[in-house]
């Protein structure tokens, strides 16, 4: 056991006696009830939409009130509430804003308990029976499914291994990474269901994504691990979404990558809010975050450009293994890795960095720009 109370109630006469004494005589302390705090009395913005986390962003409670350093709790206690002496040490790891606030916060929260969605009743897996896929289609499709099991599973332990190291004051960001952590467990189970449904099993791991993986679980801080997980890791992961789903052999597969892509865009919002309100705030960051960027771009462009995952995915576009089909599946996937390059800077633009789309600034763009030239050689648009 980690933490051992610093007494044994058990033995303690003075703690036993109070108890007993409380109950025969009903003689109560109710100190609690002058407690310290802010009365406030919220009202339901939008009735059809119920009582949010924003109707309830007032005084004290209110995440206004949350200084950059939160000094004065330690413990689990909630935002808001009065701390007596007594109150253990919990000890967080992160205390700072800068490390974990984003813009609409509490609204990615909201949308993401609005939209749940169960991977066992919300896919018509029945509409698989029957299907029989190509041998090569259909070890392809299983080798995708089976790399993402292996990602959507580090991205479901990765953001969960921070909650309890984040400052209670920030309730709102602990919940958003509570909700993150199901929409991955999810993704891990209907991705492992689909592998298993294409009849030929799960296939290979992948020592190259795997490496990249360990990059966002072993992040130093949580703001590197949102740069790494959500801004650059599943910002390429939406783009890899919607091209599998256009890509996807039946209607099913389609569903579940539609699915998966309105959480993944949730992910990846926060991340992009988290980075734009940092740059915002602390423009003398910036400089920390383009270290950030540049470890997980040079992590990303070694996962992408993975065997498991690159042939999976020719073979799947292409529709099998005849030379034409590669030919095929060699272009789309090409016109794929280059959009994912292109979204990934777009998206640093619209944060705020526009600076990393320069051979100067990022390697990554280094490598996008041979990439367009070798494409533009080979008569391949994106």
């Amino acid at each position: 056991m980690g933490y051992l109370a610093t007494t044994n109630f058990f033995e303690d006469r003075e703690f036993v006696d109070k108890w007993l004494y409380t109950i025969r005589t009903g003689e109560l302390d109710l100190s609690w009830m002058k407690a310290g705090t802010e009365k406030v009395r919220p009202h339901v913005e939008n009735p059809r939409r119920g009582l949010i986390y924003r109707d309830i962003n007032l005084g004290s409670y209110g995440v206004e009130a949350i200084p950059e350093k939160v000094r004065l709790n330690r413990s689990f206690a909630p935002r808001g509430a009065e701390i007596p002496e007594g109150v253990p040490d919990a000890q967080p790891w992160v205390s700072r804003k800068s490390e974990l606030w984003a813009h609409n916060t509490d609204g990615y929260y909201e949308e993401a308990v609005t939209r749940q969605w169960n991977a066992t009743t919300d896919i018509p897996w029945d509409r698989l029976e029957g299907v029989e896929l190509p041998e090569a289609a259909g070890k392809a499709l299983s080798q995708l499914m089976t790399f993402l099991t292996e990602v959507e599973m580090i991205a479901t332990d990765t953001p969960a291994t921070w909650l309890p190291r984040l400052n209670p004051d920030f309730i709102e960001v602990k919940a958003f990474i509570a909700a993150q952590v199901m929409d991955e467990a999810r993704h891990t189970e209907v991705f492992r269901k689909r592998a298993l449904t294409t009849g030929f099993g799960l296939m290979k791991a992948s020592p190259m994504n795997e490496m990249a993986l360990k990059h966002l679980r072993d992040a130093d801080s949580f703001s590197e691990m949102s740069v790494a997980l959500h801004l650059v890791a599943e910002g390429n992961v939406l783009t890899l979404f919607r091209f599998s789903e256009y890509l996807s052999p039946t209607d099913v597969d389609k569903k579940i990558f539609r699915l998966v892509m309105q959480d993944e865009a949730r992910h990846v919002g926060y991340g992009m809010q988290h980075f734009k309100w940092v740059l915002e705030h602390f423009p003398q960051k910036r400089e920390i975050l383009h270290g950030h960027l540049d470890e997980a771009e040079n992590i990303s462009f070694a996962g992408g450009a993975a065997t498991e995952l690159t042939e999976s995915f020719i073979v799947l576009a292409g529709g099998g293994l005849k030379r034409e089909n590669i030919e095929k599946g060699v272009r789309i996937t090409t016109a794929f890795q280059l959009k994912q390059m292109q979204e990934h800077f777009e998206r640093l633009e619209k944060c705020g960095m526009p600076e990393r789309s320069s051979v100067d600034r990022s390697k990554l763009w280094a490598m996008f720009e041979m990439g367009k030239a070798a494409a533009a050689e080979a008569g391949i648009r994106f």
